[in-house]
């Protein structure tokens, strides 16, 4: 079940699996709904969606370690080798792709270190 909030204008504002009194129950595909979630498609499939998102959410998670790391909540050698390993491999290579302008992390951000940096 999906519950949608709307403002003065009848635009929806925010979408909840839970229940509020100032919202309506809405259809998942409703085309409102859609149109909040950015998703401009007729023929909207859940499966689709969650497929083509799957990357978007995967570079979330690899960012949300580099800040849990460099707050030093967890340690990046907590982590099981085969995580290691793969979030090794792909921060090099999202670090290869950055776009000139980008601002390079900060060490204390990354778990990725320096030649010049100690352990």
């Amino acid at each position: 079940m999906l519950y949608a909030i709307r403002n003065e204008e009848g635009r929806i504002i925010s979408l909840s699996e839970t229940f509020k009194p100032e919202a309506e129950r809405v259809d998942i595909k409703n085309k409102e709904v859609l149109e909040f979630l950015s998703i401009n498609d007729d023929e909207f499939s859940a499966e689709e969606f969650l497929e083509q998102s799957d990357a978007a959410v995967s570079r979330i998670f690899e960012d949300l370690i580099d800040v849990l790391v460099g707050k030093n909540i967890i340690m990046f050698t907590d982590l099981p080798a085969m995580a290691q390993k793969k979030l090794l491999s792909r921060k090099l290579v999202r670090n290869i792709q950055r776009k000139e302008g980008d601002p390079a992390p900060t060490p204390s951000t990354s778990f990725l270190i320096e030649d010049d940096d100690t352990i």
